[in-house]
This record gives structure tokens, C-alpha cells and sequence, in this order.
């Protein structure tokens, strides 16, 4: 496949270029800043904002499949990151790209109102899912707990629309999920917790 990834520099979207060339995929990486990624056979850098709705189009042009593993950098940000699924989910509906792989945190899970450090992320996911459910793309959210940089495990636990048991899983691993997760139709239209086992 071709894929788009959006946060193609951060702590899980680095490893889901990383994977995904590994399996042969060709990655076109969206990144604010290209001076991060290394150019490498099989990976075209696109430089932007993933609120421009121009640089996103010209990052999915021809592509078969998206995945955007955005996050909110600071809480004063909200809500830049769903402003930006927004335009990605656009974008994607209009270039006739039909597979969406978007990650959340267990809060998009849940009705309870999000508190704490992480609320405004949690407020920012929620407003995700709800573009996804709006949107006419064959989209998965892949939510995880706490996302650690531990090494990986080769593998991970999944259920459908419930948190998966662990407490944790490594970028490494979440990244397999996200990567997995585009060829399985069974997923399309539903959340996925995704743990390490317990």
C-alpha cells in the first residue's frame, strides 16, 4: 500500500514509518518540520500544517490508506488537533481515499468528562471519533492507555469497542496495531482497545 501518515515524527508515528517500510509499504510522511526524517527509499517527506487543507491534500494524493496518529502538543493548543482530523478526514473523502486509522487515548472510550492533565486531550479525541462517525470513510480509532517508549513485545491485545485489559503498551507495539489494523475490514466503523496483555 501507499500510506499517508500524519505525526510521522512523533514518539508512535516514527515507528509506524519504520514498520510500515519494513513491510514494504511505500509511507509519504507529513511533518511540520522535514529536517527530522532521514530520506529513505519508499519515504516521500511532505512539509505542513495538517490544518491546511492544500498541504493535506497534496500529501494524500494517490495514496490507498491514512493514519493519523496527531496528539495535542499543550493544553492551551485545543483544539488544533481536531481541527486537523477534520481536514485530514476531508481531504480524504475528497481525494477518494477510503481507509482512515486514527489513535485516541481510553478516554474516547468513555462518557465520563475527561479531568486532570490530559483532559483537553481527552475533549480533543472525543471530538475525533465524533468526525469519524460523521464522515462516510471506512475509518478505525485504535485507543490505547498509557503509551510508554518500553522496547516492544511483537504484539498486543485487542477488543472492539471496550478498553483492552493492560495498563500500557509500547509506541513499538502500537504501531503493529495501527499497521495491522488497515487490513482488517472486521475493524472498520468501530474503536479498538488496544494493550499490551495483562
Amino acid at each position: 500500500m501507499r500510506i499517508t501518515v500524519f505525526g510521522a515524527t512523533g514518539r508512535t508515528g516514527s515507528k509506524v514509518v519504520e514498520q510500515a517500510l519494513e513491510r514494504g509499504h511505500e509511507v509519504v510522511a507529513f511533518v511540520r518540520d522535514a529536517s527530522k526524517l532521514e530520506p529513505r527509499e519508499g519515504l516521500t517527506i511532505v512539509e505542513g500544517d495538517a490544518r491546511d487543507p492544500s498541504a493535506v491534500e497534496r500529501a494524500i494524493a494517490g495514496s490507498n490508506a491514512v493514519v493519523s496518529v496527531l496528539s495535542l502538543a499543550r493544553p492551551e493548543d485545543e483544539p488544533e488537533h481536531s481541527d486537523a482530523t477534520r481536514t485530514v478526514v476531508e481531504a480524504a473523502d475528497r481525494a477518494g481515499v477510503r481507509r482512515l486509522l486514527v489513535t485516541a487515548n481510553n478516554d474516547v472510550l468513555s462518557d465520563r468528562e475527561p479531568t486532570g492533565e490530559f483532559a483537553a486531550m481527552g475533549r480533543e479525541h472525543r471530538r475525533n471519533a465524533e468526525t469519524l462517525r460523521g464522515s462516510s470513510l471506512d475509518w478505525t480509532i485504535g485507543a490505547a492507555p498509557w503509551v510508554v517508549g518500553d522496547p516492544g513485545t511483537g504484539s498486543y491485545e485487542a477488543v472492539v469497542d471496550a478498553k483492552a485489559p493492560g495498563k500500557k503498551l509500547p509506541t513499538s507495539d502500537f504501531a503493529t496495531f495501527v499497521l495491522d489494523a488497515l487490513e482488517r475490514d472486521d475493524w472498520i466503523g468501530h474503536i479498538v482497545g488496544v494493550s499490551t496483555a495483562p
